[in-house]
């Protein structure tokens, strides 16, 4: 069986084929090398690395004319929930659901029915919800920092805006309820506040730790009138004392390679905080401080104090348990095999024949699955919650061989969609991570995918029923967080990988993997604590561009322009640019002995032969660690490209740029017209060129 490349394209988890013309999804979930799904993070690849500026006021060219292509991607994703009741004590499940703008999905326990979905206005995701005790459900979106309140007598949904008063910060990660007040943490400036809804007064306590950006978790005690604070990277725990404003660090020293504390749980006088990533949980005493044992999970959290006796319910490796804090007793619990991680756990009050007394509930999947565990009868249930899809942020564009088809993929919740240039309508591709580079190689895909750093290969060759789609090697295992680099050299039949590390100690690595031998060589912390994320091939030599972070450290050097001989990686010689700058990005050519790539904000080219140097600066200042710009040629041999969200076109000898947008345009794609396609937010954008 064929198919036409014109129609549909390609699929990470489902295997498919493509001929010279399209991709095609398959129905059938290939059994050599599956691509799992994995659950979402949240994803730091958008950090502001800078402080934000003023961008410069840029003329615009009117070259051509916008078209909004709409939304492509998307997703009923779910990613975390909390449980609460109504005023007729019906229990329910809030689901915040991934979304551009995100939603709550308010899902009745009883009856399995999803009652409502509202839209969470200015927020592209939310982490951070809790119920009060007047059941109010509290939320604290992204993008904006806006908090939510939800309430289930009116079913009224309030906002009370952005909350974030840093320039740095853009979420709220977690919330709590404690008192008559709400207590947020944040990214990216790690900090925490206090807020009263009644009175509008808000307290800021800070930057929890000099340097660390994520304030991953936050929990109120009123007993000791502290709130307990989780921040990475890397990881570390911290009391604050309210009454005598007195910050304690103490998290076991075993512990501080660790890259966030990402929950915290508080029952009576033991805390539980959930270590990331070594999946295991600590349980120390909140009074004095001191380590008591510690547990291997895998669910993301541990329940609250069970109703009938002293535990809490965690999973591991797809199984219930119950952890008997006093004894330190750990015991199964004889019940199907959960098969997932779990992302929420709570107790609450079913009141049927099957559920009588306690119900244990957990959300197990970002596609909305959960379970339900009665403490009194044992009976058990999976459930299937019904999630609206929502478009999602458009995170990277590429193109068919054919160029008749733009692929854009999803931000987090992945996905893919494949737009037809010549029926302007878009096939979706659900089982897909996110997807950070891509290259082709001999008539072979490959994808650079995240989370867990995973090369993914996919053979153009194939016809349909026999279609594989395979994970050559995950980087994950070397530390690495993302293949942020790949670059397919045909004549060699190799490709080479660049990463961007998240727990080694240095930085990123370069691998060569040779699909002839189906060997995989890797060269760790290749630039010294830099990750690479550009590679491009010109005249027998591999060029290289990096990035100053690696692990959340920045490096004390410059971002590094290197190069080596395909067949010698380990003989690398670093080129001395007069450009100093933090990323040197979007590596590209057209033949001939001219290398151009982004430096920051500054557009250059560099002479493989006379090592000489042209540059333009198209803005001043930049964002991000590794994601910033994108650079092609069009049919017409003329540079186009995007950089902290401006459109331009360049002369390729001169460098003299047409700016022909000035903010809102992210990544780059070129069809096989000349027409040029960006994303923003939810959103393609097509830009057609005058003729």
């Amino acid at each position: 069986m064929s198919f036409d490349f014109k129609k549909k394209y390609l699929n990470l988890a489902i295997p498919v084929v493509l001929t010279t013309q399209l991709f095609s999804p398959l129905n059938v979930l290939g059994d050599e090398n599956p691509v799992e799904i994995e659950t979402i993070e949240l994803d730091d690849s958008q950090t502001p690395v800078e402080e934000e500026k003023n961008k410069p006021d840029l003329e615009v060219e009117n070259l051509g004319e916008f078209h909004k292509v709409g939304p492509q991607v998307f997703h009923g994703t779910a990613l975390t929930a909390a449980y609460g009741k109504s005023p007729e004590d019906v229990p329910y499940m809030y689901i915040l659901q991934h979304g551009t703008p995100s939603a709550l999905s308010i899902v009745n326990l009883v009856t399995g029915e999803t009652e409502d979905t509202i839209t969470l206005e200015n927020s592209t995701s939310a982490w951070g919800i809790d119920v009060d005790s007047h059941q109010n459900v509290w939320i604290g979106g992204t993008s904006s920092g806006n908090l939510y309140k939800y309430d289930p007598v009116t079913k009224e949904l309030t906002d009370f805006g952005n909350r974030l008063h840093h320039n740095r910060d853009t979420a709220i990660l977690d919330l709590e309820v404690g008192g008559d007040r709400i207590y947020g943490s944040t990214a990216y400036n790690g900090t925490v506040f206090s807020y009263i809804p009644e009175t509008g007064e808000q307290k800021d306590y800070g930057q929890v730790i000099k340097g660390k950006e994520f304030a991953k978790s936050v929990l109120y005690d009123e007993e000791l009138e502290s709130i307990f604070m989780g921040v990475g990277s890397k990881a570390e725990l911290i009391r604050y004392d309210i009454r005598t404003k007195m910050r304690d660090r103490f998290l076991p020293w075993e512990y501080r390679f660790e890259k966030y504390v990402s929950d915290i749980q508080i029952v009576g006088d033991y805390l539980f905080a959930r270590l990331d990533p070594s999946n295991k949980v600590i349980v120390m005493n909140k009074k004095t401080l001191e380590l008591l044992d510690e547990i291997d999970v895998t669910s993301k959290t541990v329940s609250p104090k069970s109703p009938d006796q002293d535990v809490v319910y965690y999973t591991y490796e797809g199984q219930l348990f119950a952890y008997h804090y006093k004894s330190g007793d750990k015991i199964k619990v004889e019940i199907p095999n959960i098969g997932q991680e779990v992302i929420s756990l709570d107790f609450v009050e079913m009141n049927t024949e099957d559920n009588p007394g306690a119900t244990l509930v957990g959300l197990t999947s970002n596609a909305g699955e959960y379970f339900t565990y009665n403490l009194s009868t044992g009976h058990f249930s999976f459930n299937q919650a019904d999630l609206t899809e929502l478009p999602v942020t458009l995170y990277t564009l590429f193109t068919s061989p054919s160029k008749e088809q733009i692929l854009i993929n999803g931000y987090m919740s992945g996905g893919i969609g494949i737009y037809d240039i010549h029926t302007g309508k878009t096939t979706p591709i659900k089982d897909v991570s996110q997807i950070e580079s891509m290259s082709y190689l001999n008539n072979k895909l490959y994808l650079g995918a995240y989370p867990k750093a995973r090369l993914l290969e996919y053979d153009l060759n194939l016809p349909i029923s026999e279609a594989k789609f395979k994970e050559i090697t995950r980087y994950k295992d070397l530390g690495q967080e993302r293949p942020t680099a790949l670059l397919g050299i045909d004549e060699l039949n190799k490709l080479v990988i660049g990463t961007y590390p998240e727990t080694s100690t240095g930085g990123g690595l370069l691998s060569i993997y040779d699909p002839s031998t189906k060997e995989v060589q890797s060269y760790e912390n290749y630039i010294e604590n830099q990750s690479i994320i550009s590679l491009s091939y010109l005249s027998d030599y591999v060029y290289g561009g990096t990035s100053v972070f690696a692990n959340h450290v920045r490096s004390e050097e410059g971002a590094t322009l290197f190069k080596f001989k395909a067949d010698n990686p380990l003989e690398k010689e670093i080129i001395a640019l007069p450009i100093k700058a933090t990323m040197i990005n979007s590596l590209i050519h057209q033949n001939g002995e001219l290398l151009y790539g982004m430096a920051d904000g500054k557009l250059f080219s560099y002479n493989v032969m006379t090592q000489e140097t042209n540059q333009n600066e198209i803005v001043p200042a930049i964002s991000g660690r590794f994601k910033n710009s994108t650079l092609l040629f069009g049919p017409n041999n003329l540079l186009y490209g995007t950089v902290e969200g401006v459109l331009f076109s360049a002369d390729p000898e001169s460098l003299e740029v047409k700016i022909l947008k000035a903010e809102g345009a992210k990544d780059l794609a070129i069809d096989k017209n000349g027409d040029l396609y960006f994303r923003n937010e939810a959103d393609l954008w097509k830009y057609e060129m005058k003729r």
